[in-house]
């Protein structure tokens, strides 16, 4: 499952580019007039944003220009791909024999306006959770999956996005022809 771009991506990155020219500006400004003190204070803030803003633009770009995808289901198991720039090394992966369970789950985010955001997450077995992932989530634990197997963490998890070139139920689809049992808790 790949993410194709999107406008709230395209936004993100235009903000970060006038984000640059501001510092672009600070720093030109701040040059004609390096002898004062707010012409040094102005140089400083301008390279500062440069640096930072311009290495947010970059990872927004390379982002979008990767082709990256964020989650892979095939017949070896599930795979999480780091992020760009990440290494590939850093991938998450969980064979099927691991998977215990796979839980869809949505939460409300409260930015202006409500939006849902839903989830997948691949629960690993007993076994192959100790020592290994983080603790059980209390989010995935107030839901109360005593009925589902697996330990409850969100290593395996991944926010379903709309702009994802696969839709959720083909995702859901080719769990259930593994075999894998699924708990759909978006109602919980």
């Amino acid at each position: 499952m790949r993410s194709r771009a999107s406008a709230q991506g395209v936004v993100a990155a235009a903000g970060t580019l006038v984000l640059v020219a501001v510092s672009v500006a600070f720093a030109v400004s701040g040059a004609r007039d390096v002898t004062a003190v707010g012409g040094m204070i102005a140089l400083a803030v301008g390279v500062a944003g440069i640096a930072l803003f311009g290495g947010g633009l970059v990872v927004a770009a390379g982002r979008a220009l990767s082709g990256r995808p964020v989650l892979e289901v095939n017949d070896a198991g599930v795979r999480l791909p780091a992020a760009w720039p990440w290494s590939r090394s850093r991938d998450r992966r969980l064979p099927w024999p691991e998977v215990a369970a796979v839980v869809v789950w949505s939460r409300e985010l409260p930015r202006g306006r409500q939006r849902v955001v839903q989830h997948v997450t691949f629960l690993p077995t007993e076994e192959r959770a100790e020592g290994s992932s983080p603790p059980p989530s209390a989010e995935l634990l107030a839901m109360g999956l005593d009925d589902v197997p697996g330990v409850a963490t969100l290593h395996w998890s991944v926010e379903v996005s709309p702009g994802w070139d696969t839709d959720l139920a083909t995702i859901l689809a080719e769990i259930h022809r593994r075999g894998v049992p699924t708990a759909d808790v978006r109602s919980r």
